[in-house]
């Protein structure tokens, strides 16, 4: 259990910062702030967001036939995280470009795919996107926040390509948290 709070309390602060680099830079706002630009519930909605995506992929890889890996080494996190850290950053500067930033957060997610990629992880990443990116949508428009330069259902039409390099991170922080073990899963 101690390792799915270590998921939840990285999601809510790794994410809160980089949605924090979003806010500074003029992608996004919030309509209530309650500090450092943003709202009250966004590092709870991150630390949710962790613990429900990384089961995603748990349940992904099961549905798919995915075979158990061994623990990812911490040079394999890191890597992912630092990836995924990238792709948010990528965009917070490059968003006045959402072309390019949307074929360059694809491309560099094909060369990681073709990388040996399983099928489970392509089409668990193609998921995350869709539904990292309709979540945002629904938020956005229930006016929790907003984009600043929407073009794509109310969201950058590059948002996806931030959930499919998510995608990877949460894979390799399903192996830590045990694989084949479920969240509520004692331990």
């Amino acid at each position: 259990m101690r390792k799915w709070g270590a998921v939840a309390l990285a999601g809510a602060i790794v994410c809160t910062v980089c949605d924090h680099l979003h806010v500074v830079t003029g992608v996004l706002s919030y309509p209530h702030v309650s500090f450092w630009g943003q709202a009250w519930w966004v590092p709870l909605l991150f630390a949710c967001a962790a613990m429900v995506i990384v089961s995603g992929a748990w349940t992904t890889r099961k549905l798919l036939g995915g075979r158990a890996l061994l623990p990812p080494t911490a040079g394999e996190i890191a890597a992912d995280g630092v990836a995924f850290v990238t792709a948010y950053a990528f965009t917070a500067y490059a968003n006045p470009l959402p072309n390019v930033v949307a074929a360059v957060l694809f491309g560099w997610w094909l060369a990681r795919v073709l990388r040996n990629a399983p099928a489970w992880l392509i089409a668990y990443s193609l998921a995350t996107a869709i539904g990292g990116t309709l979540f945002e949508a629904s938020w956005s428009a229930l006016g929790f926040f907003h984009y600043n330069a929407p073009d794509f259902l109310g969201v950058p039409r590059w948002l996806p390509g931030i959930y499919l390099h998510v995608a990877f991170l949460t894979a390799s922080l399903e192996r830590l948290v045990g694989g084949d073990h479920r969240p509520s899963a004692s331990r």
